[in-house]
């Protein structure tokens, strides 16, 4: 998944590597949204980040009717 506009960063999955102007998650740290619905909150701030990056991914995903 990568968007492009300019000056912004660019969000992507787990299969594109984190580089310059590229958003992608923390590996290894706990990713999806039921995760973190079902267990315990997110702690940590790579939790928090991947939980903030797969909530905008699934707002993306739906506005393209993906």
């Amino acid at each position: 998944m990568l968007f492009l506009f300019a000056g912004k960063y660019y969000l992507v999955d787990i299969r594109y590597p984190n580089e310059y102007e590229y958003l992608g998650p923390y590996k290894g740290e706990r990713y999806y949204l039921q995760y973190f619905r079902r267990h315990r909150q997110p702690s940590g701030r790579e939790e928090v980040f991947n939980c903030a990056h797969s909530s905008l991914r699934n707002v993306i995903k739906r506005s393209f009717g993906v």
